[in-house]
């Protein structure tokens, strides 16, 4: 498992994309990234415009720089405790520090489920298997303690990500749906309206969980 890189925004992930594509002699390729991986995804793509030939951003945030969605579907209200970082990012780590105990326990799993959007209660309670990952990752992301994940939360919601979504020269999709609870689908509309060369493609009914079900057309769009 590798060291926490130091980084001071969003943007700075790029060079860490670009290291591991050099390392494994990559000239050329694609970036997608999820939920809060967006953000990454992007940045690369910015960045990188020799290297990159697509980028996708599915369920993905944006930038915080103007006032954001604050209630998601099903009256899930996602923005609340992110706006509070704006103007205290120091609350990250210890924001992160209590998530990492709650996570750990089948209650505290529950408790999180519970606030998601109802698409993705409804998918998460028909499929035994992927509450069981879905716990699985959420606990990973805390294995070697809280620090990441508080940096996470700053460089995303506490700071100026680095770049501008649009000065992207490279093809981007944005995929989103419409019942997301934790991201709202305001939030894939104004990355497709900021971002140049985009294709927008909005799922009816999908939550936060769109890629669990829609991986194979997604992942196939990097052909296209």
């Amino acid at each position: 498992m590798s060291e926490l890189a130091p980084r001071e925004q969003v943007v700075d992930f790029a060079e860490t994309a670009a290291a591991i594509a050099d390392r494994f002699h990559i000239d050329k390729f694609g970036v997608l990234g999820a939920s809060a991986g967006g953000p990454y995804a992007l940045a690369t793509a910015c960045q990188l415009p020799d290297r990159v030939s697509k980028a996708i951003a599915v369920s993905s945030v944006a930038p915080f720089d103007s006032k954001p969605a604050t209630k998601g579907a099903g009256g899930v209200k996602p923005a609340a405790g992110l706006l509070i970082l704006r103007r205290f990012p120091w609350l990250a780590r210890p924001v992160s520090a209590r998530l990492s105990k709650v996570v750990r326990t089948d209650r505290g799993l529950e408790a999180m489920i519970k606030k998601m959007s109802p698409a993705d209660r409804a998918r998460i309670e028909k499929d035994g298997r992927l509450r069981n990952q879905l716990g699985e990752n959420i606990r990973t992301a805390f294995d070697t303690g809280s620090r990441g994940v508080a940096l996470d939360f700053q460089l995303l919601f506490a700071r100026p990500w680095g770049f501008d979504p649009a000065d992207i020269a490279v093809p981007v999709e944005i995929w989103h749906g419409d019942a997301d609870g934790n991201v709202p689908v305001q939030d894939g509309r104004r990355l497709a309206n900021t971002i140049p060369d985009s294709k927008y493609e909005e799922v009816p009914g999908a939550g936060h969980l769109l890629f669990v079900d829609h991986a194979h057309t997604i992942l196939r769009s990097f052909c296209a």
